[in-house]
This record gives structure tokens, sequence and C-alpha cells, in this order.
């Protein structure tokens, strides 16, 4: 897979994880934010799981202490994965995909400060130009923020050193699939034993939300965080949290086709900035890979 192929299942992934921002927003008619999470990675975890057999049969044997790694990958994904449900059951679509998006500006440095991969020279302007984006996405103020926002932002910490880890781990073991399994089975396990203990988990609850929790847990959980382990292992993770910040722009493109919110001027102007911070990354990458190649000659 080239850079390109790689970066192109990151934006694809950005699209399915903002508009999953509307199924995690409605998916919890009479279920607790504990209880979607542990029923929605239960589903990424069955729609994965295939896959991961098919992988072990041609993959290498796994390293000594291999494990490790996903046990730091598991707790900051949790983290990030429980902070933002709960948050976003008490903030807005919009605010929720721009505060997640806030990630963009940890990763890099979150990656320079434990396994020194310097960042490109292309990543410090183009996370001040996304994060200009994201700031005018959400009317250019702090206002509303309120503490769910504080809770998202919080996630945005966790899911940021997650993107960090997980391109490092795959740097080394070429296992993507069995790096989200391992994933998807410990958001599941704690969702439903902290839902049981603290929540209560009804089959009408799980009726009313059937839809949600199936585009969030079979196609955000179960193909999106795929393609992210996959593309993950072809592009820097700098890179990677910038393109995957465009989650914000779909969240708000689809809190405002199917919740009906509405973005004024400053909102798409922040659609702007967030894409060209995109445009950007790619424009760097080939650049850097154009320069590599002519050195070589």
């Amino acid at each position: 897979m080239t850079r390109l192929q790689a970066d192109c299942l990151l934006l694809i992934t950005a699209i399915i994880w903002g508009t999953a921002f509307v199924a995690q927003k409605t998916g919890m008619n009479g279920l607790g934010a504990l209880g979607f999470v542990g029923v929605r990675f239960s589903l990424s975890l069955a729609v994965i799981m295939p896959f991961v057999l098919m992988e072990r049969s041609k993959a290498p044997a796994l390293p000594s202490g291999w494990w490790k790694g996903c046990v730091a990958l598991s707790i900051f994904f949790i983290g990030g994965v429980v902070l933002q449900q709960i948050g976003i059951s008490h903030t807005s679509v919009t605010n929720a995909g721009f505060l997640t998006g806030m990630g963009v500006v940890f990763v890099p440095f979150i990656a320079w400060v434990l396994f020194r991969r310097r960042p490109s020279w292309t990543v410090i302007p183009t996370c001040l130009i996304a994060v200009m984006g994201l700031w005018f996405l959400n009317g250019g103020s702090l206002a509303r923020i309120g503490w769910g926002d504080g809770l998202v932002l919080m996630c945005s910490v966790f899911f940021a050193a997650q993107v960090a880890l997980m391109g490092f781990l795959l740097g080394r073991i070429k296992r993507p699939l069995l790096f989200s399994a391992i994933q998807y089975a410990a958001c599941a396990l704690a969702g439903l034993s902290l839902a049981l203990h603290y929540e209560g988990i009804t089959w009408q609850a799980l009726l009313d939300n059937i839809g949600p929790l199936f585009y969030a847990g079979a196609v955000s959980g179960g193909i999106a965080y795929t393609l992210q382990a996959v593309a993950q292992q072809h592009t820097p993770p700098a890179d990677a949290a910038i393109i995957m910040s465009g989650e914000a722009l779909f969240a708000a493109l689809a809190g405002a086709f199917i919740l009906g919110d509405r973005l004024g001027v400053m909102g798409w102007l922040g659609c702007a900035l967030i894409l060209l911070a995109m445009l950007l990354v790619e424009a760097g990458s080939l650049y850097t890979a154009r320069r590599k190649v002519s050195e070589t000659k």
C-alpha cells in the first residue's frame, strides 16, 4: 500500500467517524453511555473476528512481550471511547467533533516525546491551520463549552496517545486486525461489566437503539477503526492525526443534514481550513518523497 492509498483510507475513516457522532448522540434512548460502549464494541468485535483469523494464518509469529503494548493501547482506547460517549450525551454533535479533533495537536508531540519520532516540517503549520479550522467550526468561541465538552476534550488526549502508540506498534508488528480486535474486546468487556453494575441494560433499550448501535458498532467500529489500524502502517502518526481530524468537518455536516444543525459563515470557513490542512499534509508528504528520490539519484 502506498502512502497516498493509506491516507485515502484514513479519509474514509474520518468520514465514517464523523457521521457516527450522530449515531452516538441519538443511540442512548434508555441506554446508558457505558452500555452503549459495551454493546457497540461487542458488535465491532463480531464483525472483525473472521478477518483476524484470516490474518493470523498468514502473519509471522508474534514477538515476546508484544502484549505489553496491547495493554497500554487498550487503556488509552477505553479512556478515549468512554469519555467521548459520556461527554457527547451532554454536548452537541458539532462540539463533540470539534473537541475530539483537537487530538491533532497532541499526536505529533506525544510521538516525539515517547518514540523520538521528530515531526516533519509540515506538521506545525498544518496543526495550527487545523486547530484554527476547528475553532471556526465551533463558532470562534468557547462560551458554549460545558462539562460534557470538557470530557470530550479529555478523550482527545487519550485518542492522541492511542494513535501515536498504534503507529509505533504497527511499525514493528504487522498485525493491524489483531490490535483492533484486542481493543474492541477490552472496550466491550469494560463497557458491559460497568454498565451491568451501574446502569443496567434492557432488551427494550437495545431494540430501541438498534440502528445507531449497528452503525456505531459494525460500521464505525468494525470497519473504520480497522481501516485506521491498516492505514497507519503506511503513514506517520502526525499525518494520520491531521487527516483524521477531518471527522470534525463530517460530524458538523452530518449534524446539519441529519439533526438539523446549521453552520454559519464561520463554520464553513472552519471546514475549508480543515480541508486545507489535510491537503497540505499530502503536499508535504509528496514533496518529501520526491526529494528523497532525487537525492538517491
